[in-house]
């Protein structure tokens, strides 16, 4: 008798697992055959260049002022947006990062009566953390613009590897690396062409109002429009 009962129970049990794995089943086949209901998002990657067109300052042991030329920093970024819905008009957030660079040996000229110069050998690295809102307009299935501004987390390093001695004696010891970070506000616009197959190639323009202060490795203002081509994809 016992075992007749147990007899019984497993085949109970096996019906039971027999119904549920045929609930979750029939659910998957709902879930996998319904169509998704995110909105197609946006992916640029950007390369670009900066230019600075500034003069850049140091001062040597004696206090004397030497100023070199810095002409650009290049750019590489990726960037997101995620709409809300898609359609003609759309909008929603946007977020990314961008890297920048720059390195020379740039020639130091003093600054005064009497000329003299000096050669350093220096890089500049930048870097930056945005998120903010976006709109756009498609007035084609092939062509969109669009425009976002939001905070810019932005973030300057400086790497000098000389000491150098100034044609009148006196020592430009640079030997250094000095950081800075700043928060300011980010824009950004530009325009993609999008090919049948999903990607899409655009240009785009960035401004960011950041100061970067190395101390007495100089200072660098970065205000400049910041031009990249884009290589666009949907996901």
């Amino acid at each position: 008798m016992g075992v007749h009962y147990f007899r019984a129970a497993i085949v109970r049990s096996s019906f039971v697992l027999i119904g549920l794995l045929s609930s979750v089943w029939a659910s998957a086949d709902v879930w996998y055959s319904s169509p998704s209901v995110l909105p197609k998002r946006y992916a640029h990657l950007s390369l670009g260049s900066q230019p600075l067109d500034q003069s850049w300052y140091l001062h040597d042991e004696a206090g004397n002022q030497y100023v070199a030329e810095v002409d650009a920093i290049h750019h590489l970024g990726l960037m997101l947006q995620f709409p809300r819905e898609n359609g003609a008009i759309e909008y929603g957030f946007e977020g990314g990062a961008h890297v920048g660079y720059n390195s020379d040996r740039r020639l130091f000229i003093r600054l005064g009566s009497e000329s003299s110069v000096v050669d350093i050998d220096s890089s500049l690295w930048t870097g930056d953390f945005s998120v903010g809102t976006f709109v756009s307009v498609k007035p084609q299935p092939w062509l969109r613009f669009f425009y976002a501004v939001g905070p810019s987390l932005y973030w300057g390093k400086i790497n000098s590897d000389d000491n150098e001695q100034s044609d009148d004696g006196f020592v430009i010891d640079t030997r250094s690396n000095n950081d800075d970070i700043g928060l300011n506000i980010y824009q950004r616009a530009g325009v993609e062409f999008t090919f049948p197959n999903g990607f899409s190639l655009g240009a785009s323009v960035r401004h960011v109002n950041a100061t970067l202060d190395f101390g007495l490795n100089g200072r660098v203002d970065i205000n400049e429009p910041h031009y990249s081509v884009l290589l666009g994809s949907q996901f």
